[in-house]
């Protein structure tokens, strides 16, 4: 009898509400690393050319910091700075194929973001969350013609889960989709997607 007890208050004490672990609202910092899968490119209006082009890269790594405020459920909006890196893997045009042996594909992104908290009734979390913005693509090709920059509209699907230790500590897991517009190079189009999974520590104030 006594250990079904204890084992029923151990129970009720890890299901213990959310809003017993953080119950006010609060601003937040929160860093973030992880994978980004970016998928292929089309580049169109290739130089000295006509037709289309496409990129391939690199599974690359992400880095992210923000700063937020916590409306204690179901609210959060932050502002975040971004930078993914990618190596360029392989182009293809008119049936022709080259491995890049060195280039990448630099995106720092400044983002607004917003989240819907779900209540789960315990220290687990889970959100969805947007965000928009702009990055800086910077292409560096040392095997073809062009190599520059450009700044371009940006914006983010997010998915994930949040798990709370204490009143200021949680980390989240993170699905995120990264979208752009079209980047201009040397007369040459070409936009930015990617599929990236991060995972963030957060420390509520």
């Amino acid at each position: 009898m006594k250990k079904s007890l204890i084992t029923v208050a151990a129970m009720a004490v890890l299901a213990a509400p959310l809003s017993a672990i953080a119950a006010d609202d609060s601003f937040y910092i929160k860093g973030s690393v992880g994978l980004g899968m970016a998928m292929d490119t089309d580049i169109d209006n290739m130089p000295n050319a006509a037709g289309t082009a496409k990129m391939t890269y690199d599974t690359g790594i992400l880095a992210s910091l923000a700063a937020g405020y916590d409306f204690a459920n179901p609210m959060r909006l932050e502002i975040e700075f971004m930078r993914q890196k990618n190596d360029l893997d392989r182009l293809s045009y008119d049936n022709l194929y080259g491995n890049f042996t060195e280039g990448d594909l630099t995106t720092k992104s400044f983002m607004f973001n917003g989240y819907y908290d779900i209540s789960t009734g315990s220290a687990w979390t889970p959100f969805v969350g947007a965000g928009i913005g702009f990055s800086k693509l910077d292409l560096d090709t040392p095997g073809l013609d062009f190599s520059d920059n450009d700044n371009v509209f940006t914006y983010q699907f997010i998915g994930g889960v949040a798990y709370a230790f204490n009143e200021q500590w949680s980390v989240d897991a993170e699905y995120r989709f990264i979208g752009t517009g079209d980047a201009t190079i040397d007369g040459a189009d070409f936009d930015f997607n990617s599929n990236n999974l991060m995972l963030g520590l957060r420390y509520s104030f």
